[in-house]
């Protein structure tokens, strides 16, 4: 028989007492495992064995430097479990949090992503295994974290399953006091309704969900099968551009939308209910219909099983922003072209100009750059008439695109025919008269 891996939790340091010296320094964090099964955990990154230490703290816990990586694994009748691995941060609330995924928890098969390992402490899996699927992910994609990318496609779209956590700690069952939800994330442009991260008992059932719509949000929260939501209307969100986006449910029949820490809209909705809701997708929606997947760019992402206090979804999203520095990533200046539009005389070198941490992309044939053009790396040759456009990227965001349009007398410098396909000829003249040696 497998046996369960173990829960973790850090204490809520009002209801227990602790000091407030503790949530600065250190925390106590508890470990729950299956009747009769023994714990073991480490604190140094290294995955428990039965040689590592047993936890005997209880329900009060055992202290933990603050900023340390715990990993535990629980062991019953010679039978070991999986590793449970949280981080002890004391910027971000502990209390109920469900699920947290963050960047460097990516499961990779290549560039495709398989999974994406919950550090909560509740051992939630978050999975894709059909290839057809399968998110993407993003190197270096803003501030130098990777990114889970999904296409929104209404075929082989991409998405990830979340599984039910064990029987030790159930996911988001009991949502009476509200939920929570925190991403950082970069949308594509959309025309109607794409779920971010959607969770319901069965259809639309219970459902609470986090979408966007073009530069809009929206939050559901239905009660049973009665719906409620709440939409923001001044479109706030940035197609293309990474941002952080919450919404918070504070179990009164009230909930809101923020943007970038700012709170966009709020609006009375339907109190949600204790039940099991295994029925839970990031990327998709409840039905996991083919016109609501999910299109951009995921970074991290935070569940609370209940609705934050003001003080703990401002702390969340400082936490957030301090680690992207979204408020300061949200432009990445327009390249600047040596030479600029006109006539040129004769074949000119041509340089271009971008910020030291970006990567720029230029095409010749008057088409917008992407990130799949070809990457500027050294001055480009004008040998004849052609449009040049560069565009750069620094931290995941693109700049404008940069044009110069250059024109050569084409008699003298006549661009390259396409549709002739012959190979070079170059006849060589040799002199007739000897050289002097």
């Amino acid at each position: 028989m497998a046996t369960n891996p173990p829960g973790l939790g850090a204490g809520d340091w009002t209801s227990v007492g602790h000091l407030d010296y503790y949530a600065h320094n250190q925390r106590y964090v508890t470990m729950t495992a299956d009747a009769g099964a023994t714990i073991y955990y480490t604190t140094n990154g290294t995955n428990p064995t039965t040689g590592s230490t047993v936890y005997s703290g209880g329900t009060t816990g055992v202290l933990i430097p603050n900023l340390t990586t715990v990993k535990a694994m629980a062991s019953l009748s010679g039978v070991n479990s999986a590793v449970t691995t949280t981080i002890v941060n004391y910027d971000v609330p502990r209390k109920n949090l469900q699920l947290w995924l963050t960047p460097d928890n990516i499961v990779t098969s290549g560039s495709n992503i398989t999974g994406w390992n919950d550090i909560s402490g509740n051992a939630v899996l978050v999975s894709q295994g059909t290839s057809a699927n399968q998110p993407t992910v993003v190197t270096n994609s803003l501030y130098g974290y990777q990114a889970a990318s999904f296409n929104g496609a209404t075929t082989n779209s991409s998405y990830l399953t979340v599984t039910q956590a064990s029987t030790v700690t159930p996911f988001l069952n009991d949502l009476t006091g509200g939920v929570s939800i925190f991403a950082v994330v970069s949308p594509l442009t959309s025309a109607a309704a794409k779920a971010l991260f959607s969770c319901s008992k069965t259809g639309v059932t219970d459902l609470t969900a986090l979408s966007t719509n073009g530069t809009n949000a929206i939050f559901d929260a239905n009660n049973g099968v009665t719906a409620s939501n709440v939409t923001t209307t001044t479109g706030p969100v940035t197609v293309g551009t990474f941002q952080t986006l919450d919404a918070v449910h504070n179990g009164a029949a009230s909930a809101k939308i923020d943007v970038d820490g700012a709170m966009i809209t709020t609006g009375t909705v339907q109190n949600l209910a204790n039940t099991t809701r295994p029925v839970t997708y990031i990327g998709g929606n409840n039905a996991l219909s083919s016109t609501a997947f999910w299109g951009g760019k995921l970074v991290e992402m935070l569940v609370y099983g209940r609705g934050l206090s003001a003080s703990e979804a401002a702390s969340v999203s400082a936490y957030l922003a301090n680690k992207y520095q979204v408020a300061t990533s949200q432009s990445t200046p327009t390249p600047i072209i040596s030479v600029a539009t006109g006539t040129l005389s004769a074949p000119t070198n041509v340089a271009i100009a971008a910020p030291p941490n970006a990567t720029t992309y230029i095409t010749f044939d008057g088409t917008a750059p992407t990130p799949s053009s070809q990457v500027y790396s050294q001055p480009v040759r004008v040998n004849y008439s052609l449009t040049l456009k560069a565009m750069s990227v620094a931290n995941g965001v693109q700049s404008a695109v940069a044009t110069s349009v250059y024109t050569l007398d084409s008699t003298k410098y006549p661009a390259p025919d396409p549709a002739n396909t012959s190979a070079l000829q170059i006849n060589l003249q040799l002199p007739t008269v000897s050289v002097p040696q």
